[in-house]
């Protein structure tokens, strides 16, 4: 599908997996000789925007927020009607909820459009009743205007369906795709260098990589394996993210003690360095669409210790390339990590296991092309 309008709408443009999604998205199709819009709120950083191709359009509406607001809410909703009559887009491409719901409603000044919605996760789900009410009532009512939506992952599917949201036909998987090829080939990130140095003979550097909120799940993450760093002062934890929970994270490693081998990294701009560096890689959160941190942890041939969600075994073998536990087993995640911190031969076996794992349905190239054909 070339020369085509192509508008995307996002509610915020920040360090986020649906963030890097779409920006990837718009960039191979705007390199594929499309016309590309990327719309995106008042919430942006400069990282995103530097990611962007200089083909892909952006345009930045202050009014359109993440929390509801019926003023501004009103206010966006009447400038994506005048921007998407002023394009006329064949496609118009609405991904998280306040932008999919303004987006497609908006959508409806232009009837010639199809309208498609990527489901990267149903963040309402976890909100208060009312909120999840409201929101449920509302991704209803956009489902009436869309011509097909796309879920990051089947468990993304079968919610939407589960609430309610959109006919069985219209829903469609495509997996979040990324750059891969750089985790296989990096090498390690020199501050992590730096500081295998300093731990000296025997170090082992665990190594997570989330924005600090709470449903990443840090605080419990960080409780669990305290008793290994405890005992073992050559195991650290390297934390890769920013977010609110930083200041109280950062306190709670003081409360424990564990300031010489719990490090904040900040946001990393070499993931794929991070990663390198790295002899485990720990996942924690409580609800993801699929998270790409894990597909990214198995691209850079990592042991990985997971908590299970709908799907991650899409990714994680259990007892191949690494160990799934149950959600809310916090004591079974300590047993798994001390295993895997004081055993350097399991950790190789589990890491040569990732060479057996088919990964060609998270590259970018190919979730374009899934997306280009659900188009149209």
């Amino acid at each position: 599908m070339l020369g085509r309008r192509i508008l995307h709408v996002i509610t915020r443009f920040i360090d986020g997996g649906a963030d890097e999604n779409t920006a990837l998205t718009c960039n191979h199709q705007a390199l594929s000789g499309n016309e590309v819009w990327l719309i995106h709120g008042r919430d942006f950083s400069e990282r995103m925007l530097e990611m962007l191709e200089p083909e892909v359009e952006r345009i930045c509406l202050p009014t359109l927020i993440r929390n509801i607001s019926p003023l501004r809410d009103a206010a966006a909703l009447m400038a994506l009607v005048r921007l998407f009559r002023e394009i006329r887009p064949y496609v118009v491409h609405t991904h998280t909820s306040k932008a999919g719901i303004l987006g497609r409603l908006a959508s409806l000044a232009v009837p010639e459009a199809h309208v498609v919605h990527g489901v990267h996760i149903l963040a309402f789900l976890a909100a208060s009743p009312m909120v999840r009410l409201v929101y449920t009532v509302l991704e209803r009512l956009a489902a009436r205007y869309t011509s097909a939506f796309i879920s990051v992952s089947p468990m993304m599917r079968d919610l939407c369906l589960e609430h309610g949201i959109g006919a069985r036909d219209k829903h469609f998987v495509v997996l979040s795709g990324m750059d891969l090829d750089c985790f296989s080939q990096a090498e390690p990130a020199p501050d992590l260098v730096e500081l295998r140095r300093r731990i000296g003979e025997g170090a082992v550097i665990a190594g997570h990589m989330a924005a600090f909120e709470k449903r990443k799940r840090h605080r419990k993450l960080i409780k669990a394996v305290a008793p290994v760093l405890m005992e073992n002062t050559h195991i650290h934890l390297a934390l890769a993210g920013d977010g609110p929970e930083l200041l109280a994270l950062k306190d709670l490693v003081v409360e424990l003690g564990l300031e010489r081998q719990v490090h904040f990294l900040g946001f990393r701009k070499d993931p794929e360095q991070f990663l390198a560096a790295c002899d485990i890689c720990l996942f924690a959160s409580s609800r993801e669409g699929l998270p790409r941190t894990v597909v990214q942890y198995a691209a850079a041939g990592k042991p990985i210790l997971a908590t299970d969600l709908p799907g991650i075994d899409m990714v994680v073998r259990e007892g191949g390339n690494g160990h799934i536990v149950a959600a809310d087993d916090f004591a079974a995640f300590r047993m798994r990590f001390e295993e895997l911190a004081l055993n350097a031969s399991k950790r190789g076996r589990l890491a040569r296991y990732n060479d057996r794992i088919d990964l060609s349905e998270w590259q970018a190239v190919e979730m374009v092309r899934r997306i280009e054909k659900i188009y149209g």
